[in-house]
């Protein structure tokens, strides 16, 4: 997930460490050290996914390289939707993905949010069909349905919002435009 984050950040511009540092942070990467953030540059950079720009005085920026930029695509398309914060972070670089991607990932992603309503649902009935079950477990359970239909709903306007992005490419392409 910090590769992908890294490879995000620099597809859009070069950027130098600090900058990377403080941009992970607001991704969600709660802790990130430059002990952390700094061998991570050099194994990518080793991997010729990124490669490090010369610049003036101590700060060293990054630039993602053709092969980082397919690194960067074949993750974001990977099919690991199990993890919730896996599946936001690639969220966050969607835009680098094709509009028919997006379409695919998203509902997949809606797929597996609907196997795990479903297995909620059943948790909470078989736990009030034994009658074992303390207010707290019945909330926590009821909250986790809650949050997860949540979820659907808001994947389900994505969706949504991705159909029309995957329309709207069509007929620019059968009309030879660009993307």
């Amino acid at each position: 997930m910090f590769d992908l984050a890294v490879l995000g950040l620099l597809r859009k511009r070069p950027r130098h460490g600090y900058e990377l540092k403080a941009r992970l942070v607001a991704l969600g990467f709660s802790r990130v050290s430059f002990g952390t953030l700094y061998p991570a540059l050099r194994r990518l950079e080793k991997k010729g996914f990124i490669e490090a720009l010369r610049q003036s005085g101590r700060r060293k920026a990054y630039r993602l390289t053709i092969s980082g930029q397919e690194e960067l695509a074949r993750i974001l398309d990977s099919s690991d939707d199990d993890e919730d914060r896996r599946f936001n972070m690639r969220l966050a670089f969607f835009q680098y993905l094709e509009p028919a991607a997006r379409l695919r990932l998203l509902k997949r992603r809606r797929n597996h949010l609907v196997g795990r309503l479903k297995t909620a649902h059943s948790a909470l009935q078989q736990e009030v069909a034994e009658g074992s079950t303390d207010h707290y477990t019945a909330a926590l359970l009821q909250h986790n349905i809650e949050a997860t239909e949540s979820a659907i709903a808001w994947l389900d306007q994505l969706i949504a919002y991705a159909r029309t992005e995957q329309a709207a490419e069509v007929p620019r392409t059968l009309m030879g435009g660009n993307k």
